[in-house]
């Protein structure tokens, strides 16, 4: 399969040059999470010199593939031949230039409504339109509301943006994105709904990968319950035996695990319960079929599915049939073809993970 092409855009919208001779490119989508980019090309190659910090690259004509370049490094090999890596975030990784801070005469920027309205809220509060005009970030601006995703409450104070997007989304199966307008111009927030692909409904033609089906590869299946809880007891304000506490989440015997929540910035009993109920979706038990699929065998990437749609994930020889959603995807463009991984359901909490939940028990 021939290269993708990459356009080089500069932050303004000047098309600044285009590649399709790089050696490997490895582009990875996250449905809840910001993706990255990582490219490696002869130095000597044409329009190397316009790959440099801030500069956009462009997937082809996909305007939800764009990367923001980040990292450049040049290495030389024996043979004397000069290698340009370049890596970045997906233009999702805007987000994280912010973090969420507070109204002046506030603790919390704290937000009420549906799902996408909350999103929004805290995007328009700490890039499109913040207090401090010197947080704009003027090439961003947000689609129409369209109040999708249950009501419920939101607040936070000093975390990453783009972190907070993520656990909002998790939280309430409903992703985001930032996508490239040519036309007007301008790097567009939105949340983004998967579809159900499912074997269980019968609206839209299900999907299934199987390794009866021979449309997948390297399977690798994980459930863990390592640093997972499924009872909470909330703390809120107060110390000691005065202290506000509230459970949250049922079960009993040997399957319940329990632990604590600090949720000290909860207001009262109401609240408490509410963030209690969100802290403990964060450690709840994680399941994970990963595998690499035979693109266009069976099902065509981006036409029968897509990142956030919902599939079966089937293997019969191992007992496993989950229905889970497709979370993250890596496009991999190589000399020997293009190759697609496939991250479906909920991923298992890495060293890195671990220590920013610990440091954000100490911030709140």
């Amino acid at each position: 399969m021939k290269n993708v092409p990459i356009r080089i855009i500069s932050p303004n919208f000047n098309l600044l040059g285009e590649i399709d001779d790089y050696e490997s490119l490895q582009f990875t989508r996250r449905f809840y999470k910001v993706g990255e980019f990582e490219l490696h090309i002869n130095l000597n190659k044409a329009n190397t010199d316009t790959l440099i910090k801030n500069n956009l690259i462009l997937l082809g004509i996909s305007f939800n593939k764009v990367g923001i370049i980040m990292h450049r490094e040049i290495e030389q090999d024996d043979n004397g031949s000069d290698t340009l890596t370049i890596k970045g975030p997906t233009l999702k990784g805007v987000m994280s230039r912010r973090l969420i801070v507070p109204p002046t005469s506030s603790a919390y920027d704290s937000q009420s409504g549906n799902i996408e309205t909350i999103l929004k809220a805290f995007v328009n509060n700490n890039v499109v339109n913040p207090t401090d005009a010197d947080r704009k970030i003027p090439q961003v601006s947000i689609a129409t509301d369209q109040k999708r995703g249950k009501s419920d409450s939101w607040r936070s104070r000093f975390e990453a943006l783009s972190d907070k997007l993520a656990e909002i989304g998790e939280y309430a199966s409903i992703g985001w994105d930032v996508v490239l307008d040519i036309k007007n111009k301008t790097w567009v927030f939105d949340v983004v709904e998967g579809k159900n692909l499912t074997v269980n409904q019968d609206t839209l033609p299900p999907v299934i990968f199987s390794t009866d089906f021979d449309n997948v590869l390297n399977p690798h299946y994980t459930e863990s319950i390592l640093s997972s809880s499924n009872v909470g007891y909330a703390g809120g304000s107060g110390d000691e035996a005065s202290r506000l506490i509230q459970k949250v989440g049922s079960m009993t015997g040997l399957e319940r695990i329990e632990s604590f929540l600090d949720c000290s910035q909860a207001a009262d009993a109401t609240e408490l319960v509410t963030v209690g109920t969100q802290k403990l979706s964060e450690v709840q038990e994680t399941k994970t079929f990963e595998f690499s699929i035979i693109p266009d065998n069976t099902f065509q990437y981006e036409k029968d599915y897509d990142l956030g749609d919902i599939v079966t994930a089937q293997s019969r020889k191992w007992s496993i049939t989950m229905d889970c959603q497709i979370t993250e995807v890596k496009e991999i463009y190589e000399t020997d073809g293009f190759k697609l991984e496939v991250t479906f359901g909920n991923g298992i909490p890495n060293l890195l993970t671990t220590l920013k939940q610990d440091l954000k028990k100490v911030v709140r």
